[in-house]
Formats: C-alpha cells, sequence, structure tokens
C-alpha cells in the first residue's frame, strides 16, 4: 500500500497514546532550553575551514530534507482545502514526513552551531528565534496531527481546522524567515 493510497484506513496509523498537553510543553521547555544553550555557545566555537565546509553542506542539506518535507506536507493540506485530497491522506503524509522535518531541523541545528553564528547580530538573532517558533510549532503540529487522525477522515471540527492553519501558516512564516535571512547573511 502506498502513502499516497486513498483508500488506506487511517486508523490504522493512530498511535496506541496521543500526544498529551503536558508532554508538549515539556518538550518545548527542553527545546528553549537547548536552544539556549546553543544560543550561547555557537558564537565562541572555533573550527578549522574544512569542518566549515562540511557544516555549510551538512546545512544546506539539512535544509533540504526538512523544508522539503514541510513543504511536501503543506502542499497535501492544500490540496484537501482545495477538495483534491482526501484528510486520509494528509494524515498518512503527514505520519510520512514526519522524521525527515525533524532529521532536517537537527541537522540544520547542529550545523548552524558549528557555522558559529554571529549572535550579536539582529538578524541573526531573528533566523535563530524563527528556528525556535519553527521546533516549537512542531511540536504542537504533531498534536494536530493526531487530532486529525482520530477523525477517521471525518471533516475536522472548524476550531481543528482553525488551528491546523495556524500551524501550517506559523511552520512557513518560520522556515522562510530562516532562509530569507540565512541568504541574506551569507551576502555579507
Amino acid at each position: 500500500m502506498s502513502v499516497l493510497d486513498e483508500s488506506a484506513p487511517v486508523t490504522r496509523l493512530r498511535r496506541s497514546r496521543p500526544w498529551r498537553r503536558t508532554t508538549c510543553c515539556l518538550l518545548a521547555l527542553a527545546l528553549m532550553v537547548v536552544w539556549t544553550a546553543m544560543f550561547l555557545v555557537a558564537p565562541h566555537l572555533r573550527t578549522g575551514a574544512g569542518v566549515r565546509q562540511v557544516a555549510l553542506f551538512v546545512h544546506l542539506a539539512a535544509m533540504v530534507l526538512g523544508f522539503g518535507a514541510v513543504l511536501t506536507l503543506d502542499w497535501f493540506a492544500l490540496m484537501w482545502l482545495l477538495g483534491r485530497r482526501q484528510l486520509a491522506t494528509v494524515v498518512q503524509v503527514a505520519y510520512g514526513v514526519h522524521t525527515p522535518v525533524w532529521l532536517g531541523l537537527g541537522g540544520l541545528t547542529a550545523s548552524g552551531v558549528v557555522l558559529a553564528p554571529d549572535t550579536s547580530a539582529p538578524w541573526t538573532v531573528v533566523k535563530l528565534v524563527a528556528v525556535l517558533v519553527v521546533a516549537i510549532n512542531g511540536l504542537w503540529a504533531r498534536q494536530v496531527q493526531e487530532r486529525l487522525a482520530e477523525l477517521d477522515g471525518n471533516s475536522p471540527p472548524r476550531g481543528v481546522l482553525l488551528t491546523a492553519t495556524l500551524v501550517m501558516v506559523t511552520s512557513q512564516a518560520g522556515w522562510w524567515t530562516a532562509t530569507a535571512v540565512g541568504f541574506l547573511n551569507a551576502q555579507r
């Protein structure tokens, strides 16, 4: 069965235990602690040119992996909103891209620390905050994904639909902000 098989039941995709808000909040707190530590350590790392080149390649590859997966999911969500895909398909794609999104975000973060960003520059801070927002938003996206899976393909209530839209818009804004600022910083 293909990941895009419109007839596949969503119930087979459900996790045995849905994410709880407490778990999401604890993970968000952990992300903020790790982000703060990286923010404070990154400017003080010194690496050679060879390591920097490898880190830059990993940074770009992780961007392709993570943001590409996000764009794929958001495309399927848009197709569902336009009536061209079933909700079950969007939920299947969400489960399928979950790992690449987090691997990409993790790769971006780890390689970004090695690239020793100038955290005193305002635009760099904007980029790093956008990355933090994307990560925390990803935790909330997982909760929305679980709520949509519970619907078994039925139309979501208005509140769930609004939450899903907010998560999608926040994700796109964060990824595009980080990408644009990263591009502008590379020009300097």
